[in-house]
């Protein structure tokens, strides 16, 4: 199963990876943990209404979990650890406190 994630596209750039750390963090737990998946680049100044259909906020990243949108990078990578634990990006309880 491919995952759909949207993304913020860089400004007057709009097919390269715009400079979003929440964005950036989601992508790379996905190439991390190894999960394919599909990119939109969403061009925050004039997002596409399909866009704004399924994340009306208009916020990024999301990404499409079983049919539902889902917003917020520690939401959707603690959503990516739960159904792929292998391999384990959580943070050890040891080191919780640093």
């Amino acid at each position: 199963m491919v995952l759909e994630i949207a993304v913020k596209a860089a400004v007057g750039a709009p097919d390269i990876l715009g400079d979003c750390p929440f964005s950036q963090r989601a992508l790379l737990t996905l190439e991390e943990k190894k999960i394919p998946y599909k990119s939109h680049l969403i061009n925050l100044s004039d997002k596409p209404q399909w866009f704004l259909e399924v994340n009306p906020e208009g916020k990024v990243p999301v990404v499409k979990f079983d049919d539902k949108w889902v917003s917020d990078s520690d939401v959707i990578v603690g959503i990516l650890e739960e159904k792929y634990p292998e391999p384990s990006l959580a943070t050890p309880p040891e080191f919780a406190s640093v």
